[in-house]
């Protein structure tokens, strides 16, 4: 392998982190955090419908 071919393997491979780092922080993230709280929302409406409101 050339030095010219290493320095541009070295490159794609920090290009291809910052994309994979973007594409967790970006799209990955949010949309992990909006189905946990919606399912969460979920669970909860679900089981005040079935159980009722709690009484003090």
């Amino acid at each position: 392998m050339t030095e010219q071919s290493t320095q541009k393997n070295k490159v794609n491979t920090k290009r291809d982190e910052i994309r994979a780092l973007c594409f967790i922080i970006f799209l990955l993230f949010p949309v992990l955090s909006a189905t946990l709280i919606s399912a969460y929302g979920l669970i909860t409406w679900i089981s005040l419908t079935l159980t009722g409101i709690p009484s003090h």
